[in-house]
């Protein structure tokens, strides 16, 4: 791989990582056609990094909060006697508490079933596959019966349903964002709720991907400056493809990427076949 190639495969992370289209499916199909026979985890992982700083920047402020409300939290709880925290920091709290709810079945599907989920970045056949599952329940999400009332914030079960669509989501073709944030709406979570906690939910899961993979090691190690090139350009590219999407959500506009994912799909299993 070359700094050329790095780029683009960063930006298309950056674009397809937050769209509801599967960045992991699409850098399979990507490696495929410009003939990397190696695994190319590591740079997948890298890239991912980018886009994960970009969440950071976007939501840095829930993450503060996050933050902020658990720091006070364990501060009141230990004083004496023990007193309340604000409204504003208790929501951060509730949010960070479901966060690492729906982290369990997250983890456990990606430790568990971590050898088989790395066969799949090597066939074409499980991006199609993947791909048209997105597309269907991009469809189903905007054609269900819409809730009279949204949900205020995620329950435990919200928290590990959509965890569990998460931890599915390590298969290429099967979009992260696209199963998560749908999921939530399907749960009853507005728009935007469904939104932010699909990316808060992301940031441990990223984190662990990328002590898994520096743990286990495996796959190509491309040089550090093309590495750096595809993470430079994930982040970059990552962050205005964030912002387009939170537009896109507020609009109920999701199931427009609907078609592509049949597309693409179809190209996949095309590539597989001949």
């Amino acid at each position: 791989m070359n700094v050329l190639e790095a780029l683009c495969l960063g930006a298309l992370q950056g674009i397809t990582e937050f769209l509801p289209i599967s960045s992991s499916g699409h850098l399979v199909l990507v490696q495929h056609l410009l003939g990397f026979q190696e695994s190319q985890l590591f740079f997948d992982i890298a890239v991912h990094v980018g886009t994960l700083m970009a969440v950071f920047l976007v939501f840095r402020r829930d993450v503060a909060l996050m933050l902020r409300g658990c720091l006070r939290a364990i501060g009141q709880a230990t004083s004496s006697p023990p007193t309340s925290i604000s409204p504003v920091l208790e929501s951060g709290v509730r949010m960070a508490l479901m966060i690492l709810v729906g982290s369990i079945p997250t983890a456990f599907i990606g430790l568990l079933l971590r050898d088989v989920f790395d066969r799949f970045f090597a066939s074409p056949t499980i991006v199609a596959l993947g791909l048209w599952t997105t597309g269907l329940l991009l469809v189903w999400s905007h054609w269900a019966k819409p809730q009279r009332e949204y949900l205020e914030n995620p329950g435990v079960f919200d928290a590990l349903l959509i965890g569990l669509v998460q931890g599915a989501a390590i298969t290429p073709g099967l979009s992260r964002s696209g199963v998560t944030i749908t999921t939530g709406m399907l749960l009853g979570l507005g728009p935007e709720l469904a939104f932010r906690f699909s990316f808060l939910l992301s940031i441990p899961a990223i984190l662990g991907a990328l002590a898994s993979e520096a743990f286990h090691g495996g796959g190509n190690y491309p040089e550090w400056h093309v590495v750096a090139a595809g993470f430079f350009s994930a982040f970059f590219v990552g962050w205005s493809t964030l912002r387009l999407l939170r537009s896109l959500v507020a609009k109920g506009k999701l199931f427009y990427f609907a078609p592509y994912c049949f597309l693409v799909g179809a190209l996949a299993l095309a590539i597989a076949l001949f």
